[in-house]
């Protein structure tokens, strides 16, 4: 559905939480989703898997959203020996998050990852990768594991269309803090051409979906501003846009 009044796109009624915690847990819905498309599309769903690994062997170091916390984090003033308090919101695997360990790693800086996912083997399998990185995840909903941090401790939070909780991260985040985003881009030629074939449409993962002006103002309403989205960030080839959001 499409608001009327802002124009946001989203699922009207989607899952409760406790249903992603196995029926529609991640680790499930995308293997599903993935033999969808080979049964629905085959030709174009290998076309799109070559693609990929192509792009993976050529840039394989490549991590837009580490690279983009990273960033954040060397614009901002926290003393060198200060362990950055680095946030996951529905972490998954946890690829994200040991990527952004050693990037900060790298940049000789400390770092402890934080987790959050709904799904219980997927919680519980990063936990323990975490810890041996100094870290944990946290098996719980996005807006109950969020509640429960610590007020002002969390320097960088990292999110995949959980925008719905840019409100209560307010409370956890650091006043200097930062959000990194990554969303599906509504607005790409691809979903203006694939219409409801879109790659960018995943029920029920998905809930909300975004253009650069839909995720403008849904930020300001929520008390953040856009630091950052250059053109390379969404560009309208791309089926995802990115974003650095700061605290007003």
């Amino acid at each position: 559905m499409r608001c009327t009044e802002t124009g946001l796109v989203f699922l009207p009624d989607p899952p409760a939480y406790e249903q992603l915690e196995e029926q529609f847990a991640w680790e499930q819905t995308s293997v599903a989703e993935r033999r969808r498309r080979i049964r629905d599309e085959p030709v174009l769903a290998r076309l799109s898997s070559a693609y990929k690994r192509v792009r993976l062997s050529i840039f394989r170091s490549r991590n837009k959203m580490a690279d983009l916390a990273l960033s954040a984090a060397s614009r901002r003033r926290w003393p060198a020996t200060e362990a950055l308090q680095v946030v996951d919101l529905g972490c998954a695997e946890c690829k994200l998050l040991a990527s952004t360990h050693a990037r900060c790693g790298d940049a000789g800086r400390s770092c402890v990852p934080i987790g959050i996912e709904v799904s219980r083997q997927l919680a519980r399998d990063g936990d323990q990768r975490m810890r041996a990185l100094g870290g944990r995840v946290i098996c719980d909903s996005a807006i109950s594991g969020v509640s429960g941090l610590p007020a002002g401790s969390i320097h960088l939070v990292l999110m995949s269309s959980f925008l719905e909780l840019l409100r209560a991260l307010r409370l956890a985040l650091r006043p200097d803090g930062a959000v990194i985003l990554k969303v599906p881009n509504f607005d790409c030629l691809n979903r203006r051409i694939r219409g409801g074939k879109w790659c960018g449409f995943r029920y029920p993962d998905h809930v909300n979906y975004f253009t650069p002006s839909t995720l403008a103002r849904l930020a300001s309403e929520a008390g953040y501003c856009v630091a950052r989205q250059r053109l390379s960030d969404r560009l309208p080839t791309s089926d995802n846009m990115y974003a650095v959001l700061e605290p007003r």
